[in-house]
């Protein structure tokens, strides 16, 4: 068996944490942990690491690639990069083929499917529906699980049960998400579970089903793996629920009472953290009076509340949300304006990863900007220049080998240099503890777009 990490969703719904290029599997929610890691430790208690595959976008991959090598190089070689996202049914498919192409397996392999952002506990117990789901994959059906409810969720699919066969069940339908009264309903009624979005299959079985429900997608990878990639913009988009599962005699449910969260709202993000004694979750540097049932999640600042109940106010380097707990799924709606407006605040971060490390917007005005950039030892940016701007280095910590015009020298801690407009220049981190440096921009354009590398 190969375990596929599904690890390309954006997650704005926890907007301003996440973002569009920096999203929520990457956030350190767990235990100082980021999810995708979380997901990678629960994946290694089942198979070995080369047979840990996770698909991804290229704006994610050296994220994906950092948190792989934590772990083994093998993992970091595993790693299929979307050229443009298509979403569920599309992904799995490519690698599906990955999968015999690549690492030449037959198609009787057994994938199972997590995503890359779920909060699950307890984890024997999680250990014992995935070995379940490995014996009923061998016996060519297309394995969901699904996850018994707790309360009434509005912002997951459902699955109704059908049949008993002991541990797993038909499914008799998959449900879209549903209004209020409808999710009362199914949690009154006991045989509907929330869709987790985890599946197991034998590649071949998957094959045949998508041969007859989705010829498009299967004429595609029919033609191999590299094929597919060049021609991956062609593919529908379209998720597995929809293309497969929910057209399928072969699929059958797992259903699973455990705790399980995929953390897709401030709401989800609230039931998963521990609370104070006014049922607060308080992150960060957070004084409350009088405060009850409310998120305060400071990242840099002191925010201080009084009086306030059921809310929600995250703080970022560049935005703030505040919204009414039990409304987290409206995030998406706030995301449509900002959208709107073309709000770069959707879109990075502040703090921005690169190969070489990572770079951090301290100030900003019309003419000059101020950043923190930290190099990893080794590390080098490429030699460039601008027309438009000037730049300052002072070297806070480590060691700087600096390339400006036909000149190179070393610059220690507390020295700096100057880099005049249309003079190429370029920076190394020879050394063996991370570079950091404060750049300051100043001219009369500083978009990125004045950047002419060295041909």
């Amino acid at each position: 068996m190969k375990i596929v990490i599904l690890a390309g969703g954006k997650g704005t719904r926890l907007w301003p944490l996440s973002r569009e290029k920096y999203s929520k599997q990457f956030l350190k929610f767990i235990n100082g942990k980021p999810l995708l890691e979380a997901t990678y430790e629960r994946a290694l208690k089942i198979v070995n690491p080369e047979d840990v595959i996770t698909i991804t976008n290229e704006d994610y991959y050296f994220y994906v690639k950092e948190i792989c090598s934590n772990f083994s190089t093998k993992m970091e070689e595993n790693i299929i990069c979307e050229p443009v996202g298509k979403n569920t049914l599309p992904a799995i498919s490519l690698a599906c083929i990955y999968v015999i192409d690549k690492l030449n397996s037959n198609d009787s392999e057994i994938l199972t499917f997590f995503p890359s952002d779920h909060v699950i506990k307890p984890l024997n117990k999680f250990l014992e529906y995935m070995r379940t789901a490995e014996s009923i994959s061998k016996d060519d059906f297309l394995v969901t699980f699904g996850i018994k409810p707790k309360n009434p969720e509005t912002g997951y699919g459902y699955i109704k049960l059908g049949e008993s066969y002991g541990k797993y069940n038909k499914v008799e339908k998959f449900v879209e998400k549903p209004s209020l009264e409808l999710a009362e309903k199914y949690l009154k009624e006991g045989n509907y579970f929330w869709n987790s979005g985890m599946f197991s299959f034998k590649i071949s079985v998957f094959l045949e089903e998508l041969k007859k429900y989705q010829p498009q997608i299967y004429e595609l990878i029919s033609k191999g793996y590299e094929k597919t990639l060049e021609l991956f913009h062609e593919m529908p988009s379209i998720s597995i629920d929809y293309g497969i599962m929910e057209k399928s005699d072969k699929v059958v449910v797992i259903p699973m009472d455990i705790f399980w969260s995929d953390v897709g709202s401030w709401d989800s993000f609230y039931d998963i953290n521990e609370k104070d004694n006014n049922g607060n979750v308080k992150i960060g540097d957070v004084y409350t009076v009088d405060t009850q049932n409310s998120i305060i999640f400071s990242n840099k600042r002191l925010i201080a509340t009084v009086g306030i109940e059921d809310s929600i106010i995250v703080e970022t380097d560049d935005a703030i949300l505040i919204a009414k707990r039990g409304m987290g799924q409206e995030v998406k709606r706030l995301l449509e304006e900002l959208e709107r407006d073309k709000r770069e605040e959707i879109i990075y971060h502040t703090e921005i990863y690169k190969p070489w490390g990572f770079y951090k917007i301290l100030e900003k005005g019309d003419r000059y900007k101020i950043y923190k950039i930290v190099i990893k030892p080794g590390m080098s940016l490429d030699m460039e220049m601008h027309h438009h701007r000037t730049e300052h280095w002072i070297i806070m910590k480590g060691t700087a080998e600096v390339e400006i015009g036909r000149k190179r020298y070393f610059l220690h801690e507390g020295e700096s240099t100057f880099v005049p407009k249309s003079t190429f220049h370029k920076l190394k981190n020879s050394g063996k503890i991370p570079l950091e440096i404060i750049e300051i921009q100043s001219g009369e354009y500083l978009g990125e777009d004045d950047r002419v590398k060295e041909s």
